[in-house]
């Protein structure tokens, strides 16, 4: 019998007052290695010593940054020098770059305060008696404790800045389609002129040595600052021209600015070199990007019709269904039937609806199609054509419509997707189209900045494709044999994630292969999909749907069915047509739940009930099956939205605020309890939350990290946590250290699962707890809206034979939890 998933209406009940500790004391990284540390202790005065003079020597003014370096063992919150060295009254913290890399601003002063600090930590290991060890133990002063932190201190150099020659500079911004500007991080945004008189000297001097740098160029020059979706980021475009004046306008511009006829680039090497060397040398610079193009992210073209016409049903105006934005070139009429609204920018001789019209396809009758094996969502969805991505075919097009470049063109997505969303409702997004720049570590980019916040602004998830390799770096076709599997991946080269598919609030979508294609292995990972990690810490892809395989059949082709903007049915792959399934799935739940359900639960619902496909479930694929499909392939929303009676999946969409915690306590289904208290079964927890992010912290971007855990009581107020992240390698037989928790659990990331078998039974209690709490970044503090988050919890009985459900219900009512029927909560509750 099927149940439907349970959403808690009173999750505020269970706040509760937050526990403040952890943490714990401060380490002695040295402890015992006196004279290891005496010497560590003179590196750095001696790194700081240098530092100073060459800021001290700076025609630009005193000020400059310095990358403070942690070990790793040291990347802890409770670790960070910030206490007793980099105080925030001494040196403010400006960002941050790979993980463990603080960056601070320097001045000689502020470093001369530092490093009296560290001349004054003690050398000795000082060692007192700890009760419950029964032993002596290190106990380091505060200042001993940050010094051995850290690794070194480094002043942030040109080398830091950007990874690109000058030759390669003029080449890629000579595209039009690029907009032929550089795009310029600063470190802290440029005061308006009018303020100059409020900066103290050395600030002042920065700022006066950056805005006169421009004008001795001999060259002409614009400058004006950009949108980032962040206004912690500073960003600015600047751009050489064949003008002979320069144009600086670093500060904020209105948005509804009419734009000017861009003036000639400049091509000469020297001009280039000359403004490159001036930014690389300027100490306000913090990084120097080259622009990105937008591209679509198919692998092959649609080279085979059907020898018949599809069958496109008329659309029935009694009923509703579910809503799909689609971001691309646009879609043909042979879908007119399904499209009730049209957002185009675009002239007829511009278009190109070959791409759109296939994924519209894909949502409208890719069911009848392909089969439910592949598309498992009924036909039938209304379709909101957000045309504004020109023919890439046409030479000049993209330029022609958005001459700053890819900035632009999501000017144009915004204004889009609010009108979409404002007038029809459409939470629900599709963005089949990359960013030719590719996804780093350390580095949250400023596409992906924008596409989140434009997700955010509406309450909306946009789909996007993972990206495709260019043909000369195609992997082999996936083996049956795991070991080889691993091999060819190893020898793969130019596969990692496209911009913005690091994205951390939308959904990133790689491609599996087809069934029925006797040229792949079925749900493998296609040889095109191109794979994460994207940022460090991150699950990226996020999910992986079936996008047509890359070794074409004789009959099947692609083995992936729609449309051409004739109507004529064909085959085709890429990760651009894996994204629309996974979004139609994503856009029915949202259509059958009532009411604006929030963006965490939609993903938390796909991301909870998710697979990992057969031939990735090789323990010997584990360490890379999360960097190529994510946490697998969602069913279709009916399987996601109903259970059997053998389990329970409940819901909790909540915000968690400072200074609260979040404590769900409950009985483990009775069924499923043995004598002593022994607990049964399986259990799986899901957590989706949007906490604050800011691009300036490089790796570091999550601000707030929200965690949930499942634990079991041991003894009175002595608590077990019981479930483990779903791509933990090995089992652990010791305490996990910050960068394991980042890798393993994802500590930080937006998106955390978790599971658990408990098959011969654990624990003394049935007694259970969902807790939910929060961890501020050092010298963050938590928003005082809070952050909203959506955890997912399901517990089953794996023989499927217990009556799990029911006497979940029953248990839960009797605390006094109000649970009811996901679908229709949205009449009593505000948030689902």
């Amino acid at each position: 019998m099927a149940s439907p998933i349970q959403i808690v209406l009173n999750p505020d009940n269970f706040q509760e007052a937050r526990e403040k500790g952890g943490g714990g004391g401060h380490k002695d990284f040295f402890a015992h290695r006196d004279k290891e540390f005496a010497a560590h202790k003179t590196s750095l005065l001696q790194q700081i010593e240098t530092i100073s003079v060459e800021l001290a020597a700076q025609a630009t003014g005193s000020v400059g940054y310095a990358k403070v370096i942690l070990r790793r063992e040291a990347w802890a919150k409770s670790h960070r020098p910030m206490t007793a060295l980099f105080r925030p009254d001494r040196t403010r913290l400006v960002g941050g770059a790979d993980l463990g890399v603080m960056i601070v601003e320097a001045r000689p002063r502020s470093l001369a305060e530092v490093a009296k600090q560290i001349e004054e930590a003690e050398t000795e290991t000082i060692l007192r008696f700890d009760e419950t060890k029964n032993k002596d133990v290190p106990y380091p002063s505060a200042r001993k404790s940050e010094v051995g932190a850290i690794d070194r201190i480094e002043l942030f150099r040109a080398s830091d800045k950007r990874n690109f020659s000058v030759e390669e500079a003029v080449a890629w911004l000579s595209n039009p389609m690029t907009g032929g500007s550089y795009q310029v991080e600063l470190f802290t945004p440029p005061a308006p002129r009018a303020d100059w008189d409020r900066l103290d000297e050395a600030n002042r001097t920065l700022l006066e040595t950056f805005v006169a740098g421009f004008s001795t160029l001999g060259q002409g020059v614009s400058v004006a600052r950009m949108s980032s979706g962040s206004g912690s980021q500073p960003l600015l475009s600047v751009r050489l021209d064949e003008t002979s004046t320069p144009v600086l306008r670093m500060n904020d511009t209105p948005s509804n600015e009419r734009k000017r006829a861009l003036a000639p680039f400049a091509h000469d090497i020297e001009s280039h070199i000359r403004l490159l060397e001036f930014l690389d040398n300027h100490p306000l610079v913090r990084r120097i990007e080259l622009p990105g193009i937008v591209v679509r992210a198919n692998a092959a073209t649609e080279n085979r019709t059907r020898p018949s016409a599809a069958t496109i049903n008329a659309r029935d105006l009694r009923r509703s269904y579910p809503k799909l934005g689609v971001v691309d070139g646009g879609i043909s009429p042979a879908l007119d039937e399904w499209i009730i609204d049209r957002w185009t920018v675009l002239a007829d001789e511009d278009s190109n609806h070959a791409h759109g019209t296939f994924i519209g396809g894909l949502a409208t009758i890719g069911a009848s199609l392909n089969g439910p094996e592949i598309c498992s969502e009924a036909d039938g969805a209304e379709l909101v054509d957000i045309a504004i991505f020109p023919s890439p075919e046409k030479a000049g097009a993209f330029a022609s419509y958005y001459p700053d470049g890819v900035p632009q063109f999501f000017d144009e997505m915004e204004a889009a997707v609010a009108d979409a969303h404002a007038r029809h409702g459409v939470r629900v997004f599709n963005m089949s189209l990359n960013i030719l720049q590719p996804a780093v570590a350390d580095r949250y980019s400023a596409h992906a900045v924008r596409l989140d916040g434009i997700a955010e602004a509406n309450n909306a998830v946009i789909f996007v494709s993972a990206g495709n390799t260019q043909p000369q770096d195609l992997r082999p076709e996936w083996p049956a044999d795991a070991s080889r599997a691993l091999a060819d991946l190893a020898l793969a080269r130019n596969d990692g994630l496209l911009t913005p598919a690091e994205s951390a609030r939308n959904v990133t979508i790689a491609a599996l292969n087809p069934t029925g294609h006797d040229g792949c292995v079925p749900y493998a990972p296609t040889r095109y999909s191109r794979r994460g990690p994207g940022l460090r810490g991150s699950m990226k892809p996020d999910l992986a749907h079936v996008g047509g395989a890359g070794t074409q059949h004789t009959t099947l082709g692609h083995g992936l069915f729609s449309i051409l903007p004739d109507g004529a049915i064909v085959d085709g792959c890429g990760t651009s047509y894996a994204a629309p399934i996974a979004a139609k799935t994503a856009a029915v739940i949202e259509h059958l739940i009532e009411g604006e359900v929030s963006r965490e639960t939609i993903i938390g619902m796909l991301v909870h009930h998710a697979r990992l496909p057969e031939p990735l479930r090789d323990k010997t694929l584990s360490p890379v099956a999360r960097h190529l499909v994510g946490f697998g392939m969602p069913p279709s929303a009916e399987t996601i939205l109903e259970t059997g009676d053998h389990s329970i999946t409940l819901v909790f969409a909540s915000r968690i605020k400072p200074g609260e915690q979040i404590n769900f306590g409950f009985s483990w289904p009775a069924s499923l309890v043995e004598t002593g208290g022994k607990c049964r079964g399986a259990a799986k927890l899901t957590l989706v939350s949007t906490p604050p992010l800011d691009a300036r912290f490089g790796a570091e971007y999550v601000r707030v990290n929200i965690n949930a855990v499942l634990q079991q009581e041991q003894a009175p107020d002595k608590w077990k946590g019981r479930l483990e992240p779903v791509y933990l390698p090995d089992k652990r037989d010791r305490h996990a250290i910050e960068a394991e928790l980042i890798e393993h659990d994802l500590k930080w990331s937006p998106v955390k699962v978790h599971a658990k078998n408990f098959p011969k039974g654990v624990g003394p209690s049935s007694n259970w707890r969902l807790f939910v709490e929060y961890l501020t970044r050092a010298g963050e503090e938590m928003p005082e809206e809070g952050v909203p988050f959506t955890a997912v919890l399901t517990i089953s009985d794996p023989t499927d034979d217990k009556p799990v459900f029911n006497e979940m219900r029953q248990n839960l009512q009797a605390i006094g939890a109000q649970i009811t029927d996901i679908r229709t909560a949205a009449r009593i509750t505000p948030r689902v």
